[in-house]
């Protein structure tokens, strides 16, 4: 995955928050994923269509982290919950 691209959560997902941490299921795959909360507040942001450059710079304010490593510990994450069928990504459409 590239900063640029596009991500967001598969409508098919379904999730619920319990105790600050969301659990997030695949019905159809019978896949079970645990977010802590940081996690959590990845997928909060992720309900709508963003890029993941634009949710790492809100992750930096929200976290006070440092851009190269918030970059890799959000690209971590976003290819376990696109390896488990929990996010879909698609490539920026090219500028004009």
């Amino acid at each position: 995955m590239k900063l640029t691209d596009i991500i967001w959560r598969d409508p098919k997902a379904l999730s619920a928050e319990i105790d600050g941490e969301v659990v997030a299921l695949d019905i159809a795959k019978g896949v079970c994923y645990g977010l802590d909360p940081v996690g959590a507040r990845v997928w909060s942001l992720i309900e709508h269509p963003s890029s993941i450059e634009d949710l790492c710079a809100r992750l930096m304010i929200d976290y006070d982290i440092e851009a190269d490593i918030c970059r890799r510990d959000v690209l971590d994450l976003l290819a376990d919950l696109r390896a488990e069928g929990l996010i879909e990504v698609r490539p920026a459409p090219p500028a004009t």
